[in-house]
């Protein structure tokens, strides 16, 4: 049987989730079917855990099938679900012990999307990889999982690949053309960077750049209302490869942000870059699980947060 839902204002993600489970329950449904963007992917997870647990399945959730239209994110893959309340902040994530069942991507819908959504997902998934060697340079299977060794290697790969074809890729994708590069640079989108954050379950890949996103959501929501996941987690990243005494890659990196017409700094994104605002920020990325609590880490995290202003 087929019904369709949808989602609507008013309601936090965890609460539309748990409708759409008792709804697909009462309906029969043997397949939750996500079609649109990123928040629309997370739902449909969602809706399929849910329902899962409600009907006690094996599996742990209903069968799920994502049909994404936009590049901007992995989170047709990734095993996770960004929750959000109506005023567009962030409650964290759901996080699952499994992937996707399929996804199915129309090339065509891809190659007509607005460029920025492909360059969102690009930076998106070149910061897994910077973030990653928060703390360290490399992994090494002696002192890592296998599983984040494996996610490490992979990042390591996409950035390759993103620096030599992503150029390509947005200026196809902003003249409509579905061309190699495009379909190249959104499998490393979606699929590759799913597995990557399935390797390191969810938590491994992210560091100071996607700390900086979930904090700007929650305590800069209305400022930042209309810019895209990646290009929130982009704008940290020159702040990333500071911390990370990589300063000599932050050239090249907004090199490529400045052709893809990405914002730079909290003032791209509609935060007045104050010492107020700044403190709010630096003193929660200092007291996150990614700084350690010495005088050598504050010190490096306050001179590498010059690259939110300038």
């Amino acid at each position: 049987m087929e019904y369709h839902l949808s989602l609507w204002p008013g309601q936090n993600s965890y609460e539309q989730a748990k409708v759409h489970a008792a709804q697909a329950i009462r309906h029969h449904c043997d397949v939750i079917v996500g079609v649109g963007g990123g928040r629309i992917m997370d739902q449909a997870k969602a809706t399929g855990y849910f329902a899962g647990q409600d009907l006690g399945l094996p599996a742990g959730h209903l069968p799920v099938v994502e049909v994404p239209t936009s590049i901007a994110t992995c989170s047709a893959f990734a095993p996770l679900s960004v929750m959000y309340p109506p005023e567009g902040a962030s409650l964290g994530s759901l996080r699952y012990s499994y992937e996707v069942d399929a996804i199915v991507m129309d090339m065509e819908v891809i190659a007509r999307e607005p460029a920025r959504y492909v360059a969102s997902g690009i930076l998106d998934g070149m910061s897994k990889m910077v973030e990653m060697q928060n703390g360290h340079d490399n992994m090494g299977i002696e002192e890592f999982p296998v599983g984040m060794v494996t996610a490490f290697a992979l990042a390591r790969y996409t950035m390759e690949i993103y620096r030599k074809r992503g150029h390509q890729a947005v200026a196809d994708v902003r003249e409509g053309k579905l061309t190699k590069a495009v379909e190249d640079i959104a499998y490393l989108n979606v699929a590759v960077a799913g597995i990557i954050s399935g390797c390191s379950k969810g938590f491994g890949q992210t560091a100071l750049g996607h700390e900086c996103y979930e904090l700007i959501r929650t305590h800069f929501t209305r400022e930042a209302r209309e810019f895209l996941h990646g290009e929130i987690v982009a704008v940290g990243q020159s702040m990333q490869l500071a911390f990370n005494g990589q300063e000599d890659q932050i050239p090249a990196l907004r090199e490529m942000m400045a052709f893809f017409g990405m914002p730079l700094t909290l003032a791209d994104i509609g935060i007045a870059p104050t010492p107020e605002n700044v403190d709010i920020l630096y003193d929660n990325l200092y007291h996150s699980p990614f700084v350690e609590d010495t005088p050598d880490q504050a010190r490096r995290l306050k001179a590498a947060m010059k690259w939110l202003v300038e």
